[in-house]
């Protein structure tokens, strides 16, 4: 819950044992080797793991239902890695259709400089060692080469990712060799948790005081409730009094005043309850596009009992449910006495003692990918550093609110109704600058009749999520569409439907030749850390006492030959230091530079190894700190 887990499929059981060299004063890397029956036929049930490393393993002995999960597992979000070297033809037999690479065969190797810059140690292999050979897919992109074959190579699918890695990783003498835990913290830079030992809990799960704002179930009005007050005490009060003294029948107040008074209180109580005599849900939806057509949908849903009682829901076949209850009057948590069952042809949810007016919490997931459509995206940046473009809108449903995130800027594009499409704005009133802010309260500022409360606090929690500000653009949107929809008794219920769509966007560079990227656009990735307190918000880093290692990730050098890069906010005050990689010296030196920015225009490849530009920032004491960030010019080959 509070690292990475990673599962180990291969005849090395100590395969992968090297991560725990990121266990340090913050880290936490657990590595778990598998067996065949440890894998389940069930996607669902993988679900637990953040990697799934298999090497010099014959996963042809895995049933069709445990390969057919693995790769439904990877379409919604899992991280596959495939190497075995000698034996990776072996390893990737069941998984050709989503590999990287197509192997081809094997190679003997006496050394790989590659592969010793990725760690940053010096690797002797004492004579020959076999990688595989293989050539990459179209949809692949080669992240290190090595006797010009892929060393490491990576092909998204979907919602995840799957490795391509050449040789075999529980080999002496590169498995115990001092920079392949570094050189790994690179390769599975977005899969390994940088927040250290702090457990904040799925996306769907903070939501869960969001479901709360439940639109259909409304206070009553003050005003009324006021009137109504005043009404019964000029009744019961001199009104009455008037009326018997005139009629001289003083003594019926005995019982008209009680009468008096339960009439209204049953008025109070028929008034407020109006708009909760019947079920009525409220529904989050998080749909996370993969950019292809298809998307993963996670749900968290509330729903409102107005009766005591016992209350089953039917779910589509194939949903997984988690439940919590809320004592009645919306209070705290109750016992859950709660009861899902797994059917052929559907999911059942089974709420036994439901207190009138009460709330009963659930999350739905999936593991199967839907068709979604896309949010179409074509952006580019002019001499000027303006971002151009549009942003189409390719789903099934009409988007209100469009937000273009990317650049350290917020670009508003309004509603984008189903099949159409809108530039990309540079105006004032339509973008805003988030660097060093929070994008969801400068989205949507907090006001006194706050509108947006569920928008906001979604998108925050969302944007808090590790790595998304810091490490992707991505464009979002919202409608109100019934997304999800659960019976009760056969009968649909009245739901409140939000749903957040998003999706991560890619920037293609150079389409007339030239490269020259401002700040703001390449953002550095953290890949380890080495402090007691670290984690990662929109508007900055806090670091403790210790180190952390980043990098700039640039575009392919077989495509790109840069002539400049600059890297801008390297003084970060206080007891913080920050050196950057040399390549050629196998060493960190100082960065220093003018008015705190630090350029190099000659001999580039001595800084960047293996397409990054490595980083590090030490800190004597506890503080906060905004990324330094990157420009560059170049030229594609």
């Amino acid at each position: 819950m509070m690292g990475a887990l990673i599962g180990v499929l291969s005849d090395d059981q100590d395969t992968m044992n090297f991560l725990s060299v990121l266990n340090g004063k913050g880290g936490s890397v657990l590595t778990v080797p598998l067996k065949a029956e440890d894998i389940s036929g069930d996607a669902m049930l993988l679900d637990g793991l953040d990697v799934l490393v298999i090497n010099n393993f014959a996963s042809d002995t895995l049933s069709k239902a445990q390969q057919d999960a693995i790769k439904t597992w990877v379409k919604s979000g899992g991280t596959l890695v495939l190497s075995g070297g000698a034996g990776y033809a072996k390893t990737a037999a069941p998984f050709a259709d989503i590999a990287p690479v197509q192997s081809n065969g094997t190679l003997e190797v006496t050394q790989l400089p590659e592969l010793q810059k990725l760690g940053g140690k010096p690797l002797k292999l004492d004579g020959s060692f076999t990688i595989s050979t293989a050539v990459p897919v179209k949809e692949a992109v080669v992240d290190t080469a090595a006797a010009e074959m892929p060393l490491f190579a990576s092909r998204s699918l979907e919602q995840g990712k799957v490795w391509y890695a050449a040789y075999d990783v529980s080999m002496e003498p590169v498995s115990s060799w001092a920079g392949h835990a570094n050189a790994w913290a690179s390769i599975l830079r977005n899969e390994l948790p940088k927040n250290g030992n702090v457990y904040f809990g799925s996306l769907m799960d903070n939501l869960s005081y969001v479901l709360d704002y439940f639109p259909s179930l409304k206070m009553p009005s003050f005003q009324m409730l006021l009137w109504m007050l005043l009404a019964y005490a000029v009744i019961v009060a001199p009104l009455l009094y008037f009326i018997l003294k005139k009629a001289d029948k003083r003594e019926w107040a005995w019982f008209l005043i009680p009468l008096l008074a339960v009439v209204a209180s049953g008025t109070v109580y028929v008034v407020g309850s109006a708009d909760k005599t019947e079920e009525m849900a409220h529904t989050i939806n998080l749909i996370e596009m993969d950019g292809q057509g298809k998307g993963v949908k996670s749900t968290a849903s509330a729903l409102f009992t107005p009766r005591s009682g016992n209350y089953e829901l039917e779910f589509a076949k194939g949903t997984y449910l988690k439940t919590q209850r809320m004592n009645g009057g919306f209070g705290g948590a109750a016992e859950n006495k709660s009861f899902i069952r797994t059917e052929e042809e559907q999911t059942k949810l089974e709420l036994r003692d439901m207190p009138q007016w009460s709330l009963a919490k659930f999350w739905a997931d999936n593991p199967t990918p839907e068709e979604t459509g896309r949010l179409a995206v074509e952006v580019e940046v002019d001499s000027n550093g303006q971002l151009t473009g549009s942003v189409a809108n390719e789903t099934l449903n009409d988007l209100k609110e469009v937000v273009l995130v990317v650049g350290g800027r917020a670009y508003k594009l309004g509603e984008i109704p189903r099949k159409g499409s809108v530039k990309i704005p540079n105006n004032k009133n339509s973008v805003v600058q988030i660097m060093g802010g929070d994008l969801a309260g400068l989205i949507y500022p907090y006001s006194q009749q706050d509108q947006f409360n569920r928008q906001r606090d979604i998108l925050s929690n969302y944007s808090y999520r590790s790595g998304t500000m810091m490490n992707s653009a991505f464009v979002f949107g919202w409608s109100e569409d019934d997304l999800t929809n659960y019976t009760l008794k056969g009968k649909a219920i009245h739901s409140d439907q939000l749903n957040f769509w998003t999706q991560k966007v890619q920037i293609e560079w150079g389409k007339n030749g030239k490269i020259n990227i401002p700040y703001g656009f390449v953002n550095p990735e953290v890949t380890q850390m080495n402090s007691p307190n670290f984690s990662v918000y929109p508007h900055g880093i806090e670091l403790g006492q210790g180190s952390m290692i980043a990098e700039f990730l640039l575009a392919s050098a077989n495509e790109v030959e840069y002539s400049e890069f600059s890297i801008k906010g390297i003084k970060l005050g206080g007891d913080m230091t920050m050196e950057i990689w040399n390549a050629e010296k196998n060493d960190w030196e100082k960065v220093e530079g003018k008015n705190g920015v630090f350029t190099v225009t000659d001999n580039l490849k001595r800084y960047i190894v293996d397409n990054r530009i490595r980083f590090s920032i030490t800190s004597k004491t506890q503080g906060m700190f905004k990324m330094p960030e990157l420009s560059l010019k170049g030229e594609v080959k």
